[in-house]
């Protein structure tokens, strides 16, 4: 299934979205600014993430919004499956590099873990900072997106 277009809001539809990097950077490369993103965003996954993980991951936050200029992207590493040494290594990663993923990638990197913090449920809404700006409730349901 396609990346679906937004809604009235700006925002996917709720729901899971499985893509590839290529149908990231055509459906949200739409501006210098997003190129530049989803170029970083292929260089983190080329040069941090993938060298480490198989795990499958999630792309999310404002990028995958109609927001012009986003900050950054979420990326969100599912290890729920992963064994517990491979689990270790993701969060020592995220702990120590979280700074250095931001300044040099714009990413924003998230480990999901089993148990009863869910990042992936979480974000699933839109939170606070989407929906001051949108006018929405914080817990107002968006899309995310399964990059394969």
């Amino acid at each position: 299934m396609p990346i679906p277009d937004f809604d009235r809001h700006g925002l996917l539809p709720v729901g899971t979205y499985r893509c590839s990097m290529t149908e990231i950077e055509k459906r949200f490369g739409w501006n210098r600014h997003r190129k530049r993103l989803v170029r970083l965003l292929g260089d983190f996954l080329l040069v941090e993430l993938r060298p480490r993980f198989a795990q499958a991951f999630y792309v999310d936050g404002s990028f995958v919004t109609d927001k012009e200029e986003p900050n950054d992207v979420d990326v969100v590493l599912d290890m729920r499956t992963a064994r517990d040494d491979q689990k270790w290594q993701a969060l020592m990663l995220m702990r120590d590099q979280q700074e250095q993923f931001e300044k040099q990638y714009g990413v924003h990197f998230w480990v999901n873990l089993p148990g009863m913090n869910d990042f992936l449920d979480f974000f699933g809404y839109v939170g606070n900072k989407t929906a001051r700006f949108k006018g929405l409730d914080p817990s107002h349901l968006k899309g995310i997106l399964r990059v394969v």
